[in-house]
């Protein structure tokens, strides 16, 4: 496979120009007021940090850093400063008479005291007894994407973020510690600013402050029922005491193909044509092209065209982004507003993704006891999304790989082509006739003449009041709420041959609306017992509710284009309405007890009872508890003087989570719709669908974690690692009855699944210098899964998408994910035409391997052919600074998933309808080459032995999906702080970032991270997904 390693030159160049040209007009700095310091202090992003306590080592004199970053200090010439900060490098500088200070603190390794978000609280990360991972803000900046998950990918251990699509913002899904569930929902819980469920997906990336990412059921069981998957916990930025200022960031980005796939050109094609046509030698000589199509051949029979449709469908796209804060905060309140706009274009023409977002906070101490507060925001959506319409179907990602390239966009008459416009039919006695292959739309009209909009509005509201009733006891009470709203409006053309066509045009208008609330209610107790004992209690209890309403409408037969979506009356056929109507409920009370002695030796008790109306009458309320001990043994006195060790701490936790991410009203009786005729007339009516399921239980997750946190060289060298087993029991499956019964389904617990798995995090400081500093990270992650149990029988079980036949299968004893189908061994020889004729084969056919020797091609035939998830996943990354340049890099590994691409059937395996891959010339069968899995050059599903269209999956479609990817480079330069000073700001950084700079990998779609359908077993499935982009971005962040 072809490897390409792209840059952006113009930008780059572009770049640099603007660096040398601030350096270069910016004044020198001027003298320091004898006896006074001066300086800025920044993060290696350039952003000013405020609340640096700046001191002179050795003496009482100190200062802290104002909101711009800025200090002043008395200290005389060849004193030292100390700068330090939590989460930060402590700094050790020697002043210079003259010269100002510009001081950049870089992140601590697993900071002992940085605090993470637990859920109903917070803790010092050194005193956490579960696995808990952080991201912060500065970690996820190098990032260029609208989605907040993508930026998340590769930075926590055993999240896996998958990127299925190159549409921009679509397409990503995420997966904490493998599957636990095999109709439930299996994505970990977010929890932003404390709204339980929120949509993640909409938030605006720049206001995310920090995640939390809670993994083993200890960190997860203070959410009870829905923890199973894990628990991610969203921290947006809010003001702080000393703020006050404005801060903007933007940038600019171009999007580019990033992979082709390799396929036959025109005289390519022509060559299979003259081969195709000779595999049946009573059809004579070839036909007269320019005779029978005169607008798509010359005179000598060559084609006039010369069509690269995935240039023709794609496009270089710009992109840009704007997001500004504004904050003040004092003792007293804090206020902050923030607002952000991205504009992104994707690679196929006509699609897109804009997002708008604006947030407001305050939070008031309106006495010494009582601090109320409130956060608001709206994040609204706006995408085209003409790709995701009719996957399997002619649509246009599809076309663009399988047009042929003797087609134009358009004739010189101004109208397009179409792939009906050319083809031949064959009688089986040598005679032939002009046929249309079959009817399709070229995919640059396709593109140009549909809409397929979607608009998402959210939002997310959270009031607070904090009471403290007595020291160490404080009363929280907040109320939040989430409304998410979604409209669907479709067109495709009345004239779009094959989807719209055949309708005269179809239009539809969908739109949901969900409306969510919780109320939370909790004490916490926090108290130091003399100098050896220390306690934190959580004891709370919630409530909350979601209903969702949702309406759709549609028609066809339309004499216009004009009105699109937004008058379905002009159809002159309507389609049927639906509405539909859903609302569940829970009640919790949880509790949690944090418990350290000599501050060394850590136990926790979490424990919280969920009541859900989901589950049957007898099984409504579940209990879910867990419980942890730590040990940091750094701080015994064996170790407590140790040059080596900085920190040691051993962990371990055991714990039951539960997972209720089913529909409502799953236990209940359910009635559907009918339509029969009666007296030649159609009748609605109602009858019984599902089965009362009133013993209908949780899922639960056990799951066993074992740990260790040490960091060496004076914190130099961080590495985190995790063993953890997890067992889910009363898995939760949608069963099919016989409808003898009256009945279709009946929800039930039918099975046990189990997960094993390893994490390890190494971050290090290879280079530590003022000037100076390089560090690397390693982050590998490997999960087995195993099915312990399918109901009494332990049946097999096809979860879908059975997109043309089985795709993938769930057996007792084998990992989930497994695909499904026959063994391709090879295609038939000469020698084998007698064996080949008992399966009505014949030489240079698709030769499957026959399990039973019965000649007969059935499930009895059918195995695993592989699994769609990696064996293991790495991610590394590296940063580099040297004086106010910064440069970083992420790259992604991930081995040993399989991919199966379905679209090898059409561009391989079924040939003459579609365009092929360009090696099909050297790897198709002949009578000289008969050792190759690709069957002969022939006019497939015409001649008589022509290749077969298999309703089963084929291991020949089965390929490596293993990849190398540069997930991100990222070079920054900030100025110095009076340069940025004299432009009338306080800090001032510019950065150009490369997305996806650059991909290995064996597989020969346009990647192999990829899913073109939806569901939780249909990850690595593919039939023609959305290209990738590689993304060129240059930007600048500016504070006021």
């Amino acid at each position: 496979m072809k490897r390409e390693f792209r840059f952006f030159p113009p930008l780059i160049k572009a770049f640099c120009f603007l660096s040398v040209l601030f350096i270069g007009v910016l004044p020198a700095s001027g003298q320091q007021t004898p006896g006074t310091v001066t300086g800025v202090i920044t993060d290696s992003a350039g952003a000013p940090i405020l609340g640096v306590s700046v001191q002179v080592l050795g003496s009482q004199t100190g200062a802290v850093s104002d909101q711009h970053g800025a200090f002043h200090i008395k200290a005389a010439d060849g004193a030292t400063l100390v700068f330090t900060i939590t989460g930060y490098r402590t700094e050790k500088v020697e002043v210079r008479a003259g010269k100002e200070m510009r001081i950049v603190l870089l992140p601590q390794a697993g900071v002992l005291n940085d605090v993470v978000v637990i859920g109903y609280g917070t803790q010092k990360k050194a005193d956490v007894t579960g696995a808990v991972a952080s991201v912060k803000a500065a970690d996820m900046a190098d990032r260029i994407t609208s989605n907040p998950l993508e930026a998340l990918s590769g930075k926590v251990p055993g999240l896996s973020v998958y990127s299925n699509s190159g549409r921009p913002g679509g397409g990503v899904s995420v997966n904490l510690r493998g599957f636990n569930s095999i109709s439930a929902s299996n994505a970990p819980l977010f929890v932003i600013d404390g709204i339980v469920g929120a949509d993640f997906q909409s938030l605006n990336p720049s206001d995310i402050e920090a995640v939390d990412v809670l993994k083993d059921a200890s960190s997860t069981a203070i959410y009870g029922s829905r923890g199973a998957n894990g628990v991610i916990i969203v921290t947006t930025r809010k003001a702080k005491n000393g703020d006050f200022g404005i801060a903007y960031n933007g940038s600019v980005s171009v999007n580019q193909l990033a992979r082709r796939m390799d396929m036959l050109d025109s005289k390519g094609w022509m060559e299979w044509f003259k081969r195709a046509w000779a595999y049946d030698p009573t059809r004579g000589p070839l036909p007269d092209l320019h005779a029978d199509y005169p607008n798509l051949f010359d005179g000598n029979g060559n084609p006039l065209y010369n069509t690269d449709w995935q240039k023709e469908a794609t496009r270089t796209a710009l992109s840009h982004r704007h997001y500004i804060s504004m904050t003040q905060g004092t003792a007293k309140s804090k206020n902050g507003l923030y607002a952000g706009y991205q504009d992104d274009q994707g690679i196929l023409r006509n699609t897109y993704y804009k997002k708008f977002s604006a947030r407001y906070n305050t939070e008031m101490n309106l006495r010494s006891w009582f601090t109320v507060g409130g956060d608001i925001g709206y994040n609204q959506i706006k995408t085209n999304r003409v790709d995701d319409f009719a996957v399997g179907a002619e649509n246009a990602t599809r076309m663009m790989v399988e047009f042929l390239p003797i087609f134009p966009v358009k004739y010189p008459n101004g109208d397009w082509s179409r792939l009906d416009e050319f083809g031949y039919n064959f009688d089986g006695a040598g005679g032939h006739s002009k046929s249309g292959i079959y009817p399709a739309e070229n995919p640059v009209r396709q593109l140009d003449q549909m809409v397929n909009l979607y608009l998402t509005d959210q939002i997310l509201a959270n009031f607070y009041g904090n009471v403290r009733l007595a020291p160490g006891l404080t009363f929280k009470t907040t109320y939040s709420t989430q409304i998410f709203s979604t409209k669907n409006n479709l067109y495709v053309g009345k004239d779009l041959e094959d989807i719209g066509l055949p309708t005269s045009g179809a239009a539809s208008v969908g739109n949901s609306r969900t409306v969510y609330w919780q109320a939370e209610n909790y004490l916490t107790y926090d108290r130091n017992f003399g100098s050896d004992h220390h306690l934190n209690a959580v004891l709370g209890a919630s409530w909350m509710e979601s209903t969702q309403e949702s309406s759709s409408a549609s028609a066809t037969g339309f004499s216009t284009d004009y009105y699109q979506f937004n008058n379905l009356s002009a159809g002159s056929v309507q389609g049927t309405p639906q509405s539909g109507y859903s609302d569940y409920k829970l009640n919790s009370y949880y509790g949690r007890l944090n418990y350290a002695y000599l501050d060394k030796y850590l136990v926790t008790f979490t424990g919280r009872y969920d009541g859900s109306s989901k589950f049957g009458d007898a099984t409504k309320f579940a209990f879910f508890p867990s419980g942890a001990l730590g040990w940091i043994v750094s701080k015994e006195n064996f170790l407590a003087n140790s040059n080596f060790i900085s920190f040691l701490k051993l962990r371990g936790s055991y714990g039951i989570t539960g997972n209720s991410e089913i529909l409502p009203y799953s236990s209940l009786g359910n009635v559907g719709v009918y339509t029969i005729s009666l007296n030649d007339q159609r009748v609605k009516g109602t009858g019984p669908v599902s089965v009362p399921n009133p013993n209908l239980k949780w899922e639960q997750t056990a799951q066993t974690d074992i740990g260790v946190d040490l960091r060496v060289l004076d914190n130099r060298l961080s590495l985190t690692a995790d063993y953890y087993k997890k067992k889910t029991t009363n898995l939760l499956l949608n069963v099919p009855i016989s409808s003898v019964t009256g009945y279709t389904s009946v929800t039930t617990n039918i099975g046990s699944l189990q997960n094993t798995g390893f994490e390890l995090a190494v971050i290090g400081d290879i280079v530590r210098g003022r000037d100076l500093s390089w560090s690397l990270g390693a982050q590998l992650s490997a999960n087995t899964n195993k099915i312990l149990a399918l109901g009494t029988t332990n049946a097999d079980i096809f979860p879908g998408p059975n997109f043309l036949g089985q795709t993938n299968i769930l057996q007792v004893g084998k990992p989930i994910g497994n695909f499904w189908g026959f063994q391709r061994i090879g295609t038939w020889g000469d020698k084998e035409a007698a064996e080949a004729a008992l399966y009505g084969k014949k030489p240079g056919d698709i030769k499957r391997l026959d399990v039973n020797k019965d000649h007969v091609f059935d499930n009895s035939d059918a195995m695993v052919l592989g699994n769609m998830f990696p064996k293991y996943e790495l991610n590394l990354t590296t940063t580099i600074r040297y004086k106010n340049w910064t440069l970083s890099a992420d790259v992604q590994v991930r081995h040993g998933n399989k991919v199966m691409n379905i679209t090898t059937l059409t561009v391989e395996d079924r040939q003459y309808y579609a365009n092929s891959y360009a090696t099909i010339l050297k790897d198709a069968w002949t009578p000289q080459h008969q050792n190759t899995l690709v069957p002969s050059l022939r006019f497939a599903n015409i001649d008589p032995w022509g290749t077969d269209l298999p309703f089963f999956m084929d291991s020949r479609w089965v390929e490596d999906g293993s990849f190398v990817r540069g997930k991100s480079i990222n070079l920054g330069y900030a100025f110095p702080g009076k340069q940025a000073v004299r432009l009338g700001l306080s800090g001032l950084r510019l950065y150009a970032n490369v997305q996806n700079f650059f991909l290995l990998s064996k597989y020969r779609g346009f990647d192999p991270e990829v899913s073109t359908f939806g569901g939780s077993f249909a990850q690595g499935i593919e039939f023609y997904g959305s290209p990738r982009p590689r993304t060129y971005t240059i930007g600048l962040t500016a504070n006021f």
